[in-house]
Protein backbone atom coordinates (compact mmCIF):
# COMPACT_ATOMS: atom_id res chain seq x y z
CA UNK A 1 0.00 0.00 0.00
CA UNK A 2 1.17 3.55 -0.58
CA UNK A 3 1.07 6.46 1.87
CA UNK A 4 -2.09 7.91 0.34
CA UNK A 5 -3.98 4.62 0.71
CA UNK A 6 -2.94 4.26 4.35
CA UNK A 7 -4.07 7.82 5.10
CA UNK A 8 -7.41 7.04 3.41
CA UNK A 9 -7.78 4.16 5.89
CA UNK A 10 -7.47 6.66 8.74
CA UNK A 11 -3.78 6.44 9.64
CA UNK A 12 -1.84 9.62 10.30
CA UNK A 13 1.75 10.10 9.23
CA UNK A 14 2.99 9.46 12.77
CA UNK A 15 0.84 6.30 13.03
CA UNK A 16 2.37 5.00 9.81
CA UNK A 17 5.86 5.69 11.17
CA UNK A 18 5.09 3.88 14.44
CA UNK A 19 3.75 0.82 12.63
CA UNK A 20 6.84 0.72 10.45
CA UNK A 21 9.07 0.81 13.54
CA UNK A 22 7.07 -1.98 15.18
CA UNK A 23 7.36 -4.26 12.14
CA UNK A 24 3.71 -4.03 11.11
CA UNK A 25 4.58 -2.10 7.94
CA UNK A 26 7.72 -2.63 5.88
CA UNK A 27 9.10 0.06 3.60
CA UNK A 28 9.38 -1.39 0.09
CA UNK A 29 9.89 1.86 -1.79
CA UNK A 30 9.69 5.47 -0.72
CA UNK A 31 6.08 5.94 0.37
CA UNK A 32 5.16 2.29 -0.38
CA UNK A 33 4.74 -0.31 2.35
CA UNK A 34 4.33 -4.08 2.54
CA UNK A 35 1.77 -5.04 5.19
CA UNK A 36 2.62 -7.78 7.69
CA UNK A 37 5.67 -9.24 5.96
CA UNK A 38 8.91 -7.92 4.51
CA UNK A 39 9.31 -10.41 1.67
CA UNK A 40 7.01 -10.10 -1.33
CA UNK A 41 6.09 -12.44 -4.15
CA UNK A 42 6.89 -11.33 -7.69
CA UNK A 43 3.29 -10.12 -8.01
CA UNK A 44 3.74 -8.17 -4.80
CA UNK A 45 6.90 -6.60 -6.21
CA UNK A 46 5.02 -5.59 -9.36
CA UNK A 47 2.23 -3.98 -7.35
CA UNK A 48 4.70 -2.13 -5.14
CA UNK A 49 6.62 -0.83 -8.17
CA UNK A 50 3.43 0.42 -9.83
CA UNK A 51 2.40 2.19 -6.62
CA UNK A 52 5.84 3.80 -6.41
CA UNK A 53 5.68 5.06 -9.98
CA UNK A 54 2.25 6.62 -9.55
CA UNK A 55 -0.96 6.92 -11.47
CA UNK A 56 -0.69 5.92 -15.13
CA UNK A 57 2.28 3.60 -14.61
CA UNK A 58 2.06 0.37 -16.64
CA UNK A 59 4.03 -2.86 -16.19
CA UNK A 60 5.91 -3.40 -19.44
CA UNK A 61 8.81 -5.06 -21.24
CA UNK A 62 10.16 -8.14 -19.38
CA UNK A 63 7.64 -7.81 -16.53
CA UNK A 64 4.71 -7.62 -18.95
CA UNK A 65 6.08 -10.67 -20.79
CA UNK A 66 5.99 -12.58 -17.51
CA UNK A 67 2.43 -11.47 -16.71
CA UNK A 68 1.38 -12.52 -20.22
CA UNK A 69 3.05 -15.94 -19.81
CA UNK A 70 5.62 -15.23 -22.51
CA UNK A 71 8.78 -15.34 -20.35
CA UNK A 72 9.83 -16.45 -16.89
CA UNK A 73 9.83 -14.23 -13.81
CA UNK A 74 12.53 -11.72 -12.96
CA UNK A 75 12.83 -9.66 -9.76
CA UNK A 76 13.68 -6.35 -11.44
CA UNK A 77 10.39 -4.75 -12.42
CA UNK A 78 9.93 -2.94 -15.75
CA UNK A 79 7.50 -0.01 -15.60
CA UNK A 80 6.62 2.47 -18.34
CA UNK A 81 5.34 5.96 -17.54
CA UNK A 82 4.31 8.81 -19.79
CA UNK A 83 6.69 11.68 -20.41
CA UNK A 84 4.51 13.96 -18.29
CA UNK A 85 4.71 11.74 -15.19
CA UNK A 86 7.21 12.49 -12.44
CA UNK A 87 9.91 9.82 -12.40
CA UNK A 88 10.67 8.27 -9.02
CA UNK A 89 14.39 8.18 -8.47
CA UNK A 90 16.97 6.10 -6.72
CA UNK A 91 15.46 2.60 -6.82
CA UNK A 92 17.53 -0.02 -8.61
CA UNK A 93 14.76 -2.67 -8.35
CA UNK A 94 12.63 -0.70 -10.84
CA UNK A 95 13.64 -0.21 -14.48
CA UNK A 96 11.84 2.84 -15.82
CA UNK A 97 10.83 3.35 -19.45
CA UNK A 98 9.01 6.27 -21.02
CA UNK A 99 6.33 6.76 -23.66
CA UNK A 100 4.73 9.89 -25.04
CA UNK A 101 1.20 8.53 -24.63
CA UNK A 102 -0.76 5.30 -24.40
CA UNK A 103 -3.18 4.11 -27.04
CA UNK A 104 -6.18 2.15 -25.68
CA UNK A 105 -5.15 -1.01 -27.57
CA UNK A 106 -1.71 -0.98 -25.95
CA UNK A 107 -2.88 -1.59 -22.36
CA UNK A 108 -4.63 -4.65 -20.92
CA UNK A 109 -5.36 -5.79 -17.37
CA UNK A 110 -3.87 -9.08 -16.14
CA UNK A 111 -4.99 -10.25 -12.68
CA UNK A 112 -5.54 -6.66 -11.58
CA UNK A 113 -2.30 -5.29 -13.04
CA UNK A 114 -2.17 -2.73 -15.87
CA UNK A 115 0.07 -4.34 -18.45
CA UNK A 116 1.17 -3.66 -22.02
CA UNK A 117 -0.66 -5.72 -24.64
CA UNK A 118 1.00 -8.66 -26.39
CA UNK A 119 1.73 -6.55 -29.48
CA UNK A 120 3.19 -3.66 -27.48
CA UNK A 121 5.16 -6.02 -25.23
CA UNK A 122 6.73 -7.80 -28.20
CA UNK A 123 7.55 -4.44 -29.79
CA UNK A 124 9.22 -3.26 -26.59
CA UNK A 125 11.21 -6.48 -26.27
CA UNK A 126 12.27 -6.31 -29.92
CA UNK A 127 13.90 -2.94 -29.23
CA UNK A 128 15.48 -3.63 -25.84
CA UNK A 129 16.04 -7.36 -25.20
CA UNK A 130 18.65 -9.81 -26.48
CA UNK A 131 17.56 -11.53 -29.69
CA UNK A 132 17.30 -14.90 -27.92
CA UNK A 133 14.96 -13.55 -25.23
CA UNK A 134 12.78 -11.78 -27.79
CA UNK A 135 12.65 -15.00 -29.80
CA UNK A 136 11.44 -16.95 -26.76
CA UNK A 137 8.69 -14.42 -26.10
CA UNK A 138 7.60 -14.36 -29.74
CA UNK A 139 7.52 -18.16 -30.00
CA UNK A 140 5.51 -18.45 -26.79
CA UNK A 141 2.99 -15.90 -28.06
CA UNK A 142 2.81 -17.68 -31.41
CA UNK A 143 2.25 -21.08 -29.79
CA UNK A 144 -0.54 -19.63 -27.65
CA UNK A 145 -2.11 -18.08 -30.78
CA UNK A 146 -1.66 -14.56 -29.42
CA UNK A 147 -0.02 -13.12 -32.53
CA UNK A 148 -2.44 -10.66 -34.11
CA UNK A 149 -0.95 -9.65 -37.46
CA UNK A 150 -3.02 -6.46 -37.68
CA UNK A 151 -2.03 -5.25 -34.21
CA UNK A 152 1.62 -6.17 -34.70
CA UNK A 153 1.63 -4.26 -37.99
CA UNK A 154 0.03 -1.24 -36.31
CA UNK A 155 2.65 -1.42 -33.58
CA UNK A 156 5.45 -1.51 -36.15
CA UNK A 157 4.10 1.72 -37.64
CA UNK A 158 4.05 3.36 -34.20
CA UNK A 159 7.32 1.99 -32.79
CA UNK A 160 10.68 3.10 -34.12
CA UNK A 161 13.07 1.12 -31.93
CA UNK A 162 12.82 -2.58 -32.74
CA UNK A 163 10.47 -2.15 -35.70
CA UNK A 164 12.85 -3.88 -38.14
CA UNK A 165 13.26 -6.88 -35.81
CA UNK A 166 9.50 -7.11 -35.33
CA UNK A 167 8.81 -6.84 -39.07
CA UNK A 168 11.32 -9.59 -39.92
CA UNK A 169 9.82 -11.93 -37.34
CA UNK A 170 6.28 -11.24 -38.50
CA UNK A 171 7.18 -12.36 -42.02
CA UNK A 172 8.10 -15.87 -40.82
CA UNK A 173 5.78 -16.47 -37.89
CA UNK A 174 3.84 -19.36 -39.52
CA UNK A 175 6.81 -21.51 -40.56
CA UNK A 176 7.26 -23.80 -37.53
CA UNK A 177 5.58 -27.26 -37.82
CA UNK A 178 3.07 -28.15 -35.08
CA UNK A 179 4.66 -31.53 -34.26
CA UNK A 180 7.94 -33.26 -35.03
CA UNK A 181 7.20 -37.01 -34.96
CA UNK A 182 4.60 -39.72 -35.40
CA UNK A 183 4.75 -40.32 -31.63
CA UNK A 184 3.71 -36.70 -31.00
CA UNK A 185 0.77 -37.17 -33.38
CA UNK A 186 -0.18 -40.32 -31.42
CA UNK A 187 -0.22 -38.29 -28.22
CA UNK A 188 -2.51 -35.69 -29.80
CA UNK A 189 -4.82 -38.54 -30.87
CA UNK A 190 -4.77 -39.77 -27.27
CA UNK A 191 -5.83 -36.31 -26.07
CA UNK A 192 -8.71 -36.27 -28.53
CA UNK A 193 -9.88 -39.75 -27.52
CA UNK A 194 -9.80 -38.77 -23.81
CA UNK A 195 -11.57 -35.43 -24.43
CA UNK A 196 -8.51 -33.51 -23.23
CA UNK A 197 -8.13 -29.97 -24.55
CA UNK A 198 -5.34 -29.97 -27.15
CA UNK A 199 -2.05 -28.56 -25.84
CA UNK A 200 0.38 -26.10 -27.37
CA UNK A 201 2.91 -28.07 -29.43
CA UNK A 202 6.67 -27.49 -29.52
CA UNK A 203 6.56 -24.81 -26.84
CA UNK A 204 9.83 -22.82 -26.46
CA UNK A 205 11.29 -23.29 -23.00
CA UNK A 206 12.36 -19.85 -21.78
CA UNK A 207 14.34 -20.84 -18.68
CA UNK A 208 17.28 -18.76 -17.51
CA UNK A 209 19.85 -21.55 -17.96
CA UNK A 210 18.31 -23.69 -20.70
CA UNK A 211 16.67 -23.21 -24.07
CA UNK A 212 14.85 -25.71 -26.24
CA UNK A 213 11.34 -26.88 -26.99
CA UNK A 214 8.86 -28.88 -24.96
CA UNK A 215 6.68 -31.34 -26.86
CA UNK A 216 3.37 -30.26 -25.28
CA UNK A 217 2.25 -27.71 -22.69
CA UNK A 218 -1.00 -26.45 -21.26
CA UNK A 219 0.10 -22.93 -20.37
CA UNK A 220 -2.67 -21.77 -17.98
CA UNK A 221 -2.45 -25.00 -15.94
CA UNK A 222 1.38 -25.06 -16.11
CA UNK A 223 1.47 -28.72 -17.19
CA UNK A 224 4.11 -30.04 -19.61
CA UNK A 225 4.37 -33.42 -21.38
CA UNK A 226 7.38 -34.89 -23.18
CA UNK A 227 7.07 -38.07 -25.25
CA UNK A 228 10.22 -40.16 -25.81
CA UNK A 229 10.76 -42.50 -28.71
CA UNK A 230 12.25 -45.92 -28.03
CA UNK A 231 15.61 -45.13 -29.60
CA UNK A 232 15.97 -41.83 -27.75
CA UNK A 233 14.92 -43.38 -24.44
CA UNK A 234 17.65 -46.02 -24.71
CA UNK A 235 20.51 -43.48 -24.73
CA UNK A 236 22.00 -42.65 -21.30
CA UNK A 237 22.90 -39.08 -22.27
CA UNK A 238 19.27 -38.59 -23.25
CA UNK A 239 18.22 -39.51 -19.71
CA UNK A 240 20.55 -36.83 -18.34
CA UNK A 241 19.17 -34.19 -20.71
CA UNK A 242 15.62 -35.25 -19.84
CA UNK A 243 16.29 -34.70 -16.14
CA UNK A 244 17.85 -31.30 -16.83
CA UNK A 245 14.85 -30.26 -18.89
CA UNK A 246 12.42 -31.44 -16.19
CA UNK A 247 14.31 -29.38 -13.60
CA UNK A 248 14.21 -26.34 -15.89
CA UNK A 249 10.46 -26.79 -16.34
CA UNK A 250 9.90 -27.00 -12.59
CA UNK A 251 12.05 -23.91 -12.15
CA UNK A 252 9.64 -21.89 -14.30
CA UNK A 253 6.57 -23.28 -12.55
CA UNK A 254 5.56 -26.24 -14.74
CA UNK A 255 4.55 -29.76 -13.66
CA UNK A 256 6.50 -32.00 -16.09
CA UNK A 257 5.32 -35.44 -17.23
CA UNK A 258 7.22 -37.85 -19.45
CA UNK A 259 5.89 -40.88 -21.39
CA UNK A 260 7.55 -43.44 -23.62
CA UNK A 261 6.20 -44.93 -26.84
CA UNK A 262 4.73 -48.02 -25.19
CA UNK A 263 2.71 -45.93 -22.73
CA UNK A 264 1.32 -43.59 -25.38
CA UNK A 265 0.59 -46.40 -27.84
CA UNK A 266 -0.80 -49.11 -25.54
CA UNK A 267 -1.71 -47.44 -22.22
CA UNK A 268 -3.60 -44.44 -23.56
CA UNK A 269 -6.54 -44.45 -21.07
CA UNK A 270 -4.20 -44.60 -18.10
CA UNK A 271 -2.00 -41.79 -19.45
CA UNK A 272 -5.13 -39.77 -20.23
CA UNK A 273 -6.38 -40.08 -16.64
CA UNK A 274 -3.03 -38.93 -15.26
CA UNK A 275 -2.94 -35.91 -17.57
CA UNK A 276 -6.55 -35.02 -16.71
CA UNK A 277 -5.72 -35.07 -12.98
CA UNK A 278 -2.64 -32.92 -13.57
CA UNK A 279 -4.71 -30.38 -15.54
CA UNK A 280 -7.37 -30.29 -12.82
CA UNK A 281 -4.70 -29.61 -10.17
CA UNK A 282 -3.16 -26.98 -12.44
CA UNK A 283 -6.49 -25.21 -12.79
CA UNK A 284 -6.76 -24.99 -9.00
CA UNK A 285 -3.24 -23.55 -8.78
CA UNK A 286 -3.99 -21.04 -11.55
CA UNK A 287 -7.08 -19.79 -9.68
CA UNK A 288 -5.00 -19.38 -6.53
CA UNK A 289 -2.29 -17.29 -8.20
Amino acid sequence: MNHRQLVALGLSGSAITRRARRGLLFVRHRGVYAVGRADLTIRGEVRAALLRCGRGAISSHRTAAWLLDLLGARRRIDVTITGRAAAPGGDSSIKLHYTSRWLPREVVWIEGFPCTSVARTLADLAGTSPAKEFGWAWDNADQQRLIDVGRISAQIARQRVGAAVLRARLEHHDEAPPTESVLEELFLDLCRSCSIRLPVCQWPLAAEDRSGRVDFVWVPERVAVEVDGRRWHAIQSAHDRDREKDLALRDVGFDPHRYVYRQVRYEGPRVGRIVQRALASGSVRACAR
